[in-house]
């Protein structure tokens, strides 16, 4: 793209499109030497339905302040930093429709988690000073940088613990993305969701599925991914998908073992949600033993890069 063209295009697109093609023009032509203004986003608020504009390192610090214990390594948030800006960037540059034209939503369904200092600090009222220092800390000194994959921003998705192994992309939506593959992840061990146990009575079950009939009760994991997770669940004569039976139920994860008594049925689960890319507590413990947030990165994110944005001073 020249600049006449990108000139035309940021008059046709305004003020929203502008970020969008800063970062595609910037990342697809490799202008490392060309300096660029760090870009300003319109973030959607989807309970207030309102939209701030701020800095993109301004949001990624409400990303991280948002998604991540602040309590965490250096090292995790530093590797949480480049994941909320890559995500980010990737949405942007995907020129994604949000409410009131927003270039972000906080909407979790579609987008991450903010927090304004505002919101930390009441949820951290003793320690806020330090926890807001820490987490500018971690978003500064990695300032610009973006995760990648053949010079493209890769989809950085993130997830709480995965209990031992994370899962591939193609497993859980059937898409294979060379960068998220299932990996051993021996360091996720202090999430309290490493290993939960749920009692779900038959009752329960069948009035929440409606899935269970006559007096007899069958219940099985018919299929699972290569990594454990389940993918189907059987029971009595139907089968249920395992996303939609952890919607149903509210479970954490979908590693269970299930076991079948009289009256319930106990599920006992690990991780903390789908489980693809970087595992967080996973990422803690990598930090806690020592490893830096690119090595943390490149264990979660296979063959990617990291690319810095080259920032005018500010």
């Amino acid at each position: 793209m020249n600049n006449k063209r990108l000139v035309k295009k940021v008059l046709v697109l305004g003020i929203v499109g502008i970020v969008a093609v800063i970062l595609t023009f910037y990342l697809h032509n490799n202008h490392s030497s060309v300096k660029i203004p760090p870009p300003t986003i319109k973030l959607y608020l989807h309970e207030s339905k309102q939209i701030i504009e701020l800095e993109i390192e301004e949001y990624v610090c409400g990303v991280v302040a948002a998604e991540m214990p602040a309590s965490f390594a250096s090292e995790a948030l530093k590797a949480q930093a480049l994941c909320a800006r890559t995500y980010a960037c990737k949405k942007i540059m995907e020129d994604r429709s949000y409410p009131l034209d927003a270039d972000l939503s906080d909407d979790i369904s579609c987008c991450q988690a903010f927090l304004s200092w505002t919101q930390f600090k009441d949820l951290h009222p003793a320690q806020y000073e330090r926890l807001k220092s820490k987490i500018e800390g971690a978003v500064s000194s990695t300032r610009g940088e973006l995760i990648t994959y053949k010079d493209k921003p890769i989809d950085a998705l993130y997830h709480s613990t995965c209990g031992g192994q994370t899962e591939s992309a193609a497993d859980v939506w059937g898409t294979e993305i060379p960068y998220l593959q299932s990996v051993d992840c021996d360091y996720c061990f202090a999430s309290n969701y490493y290993q939960t146990r749920q009692v779900i009575s038959y009752q329960e079950l069948n009035d929440v599925s409606g899935l269970l009939s006559g007096s007899s009760t069958f219940i099985e994991i018919s299929e699972k991914s290569p990594s454990g997770r389940a993918r189907e669940i059987r029971i009595n004569d139907q089968e249920i998908s395992a996303s939609r039976f952890r919607q149903l139920f509210n479970l954490p994860s979908t590693c269970w073992e299930f076991i079948t008594e009289q009256d319930d049925l106990i599920i006992n689960s690990r991780g903390y949600g789908h489980g693809v890319g970087l595992c967080q507590y996973g990422a803690n413990g990598m930090a806690l033993d020592g490893k830096s947030y690119k090595e943390i990165l490149s264990y979660y994110y296979k063959d990617t890069e990291i690319y810095k944005l080259n920032y005018q001073d500010t």
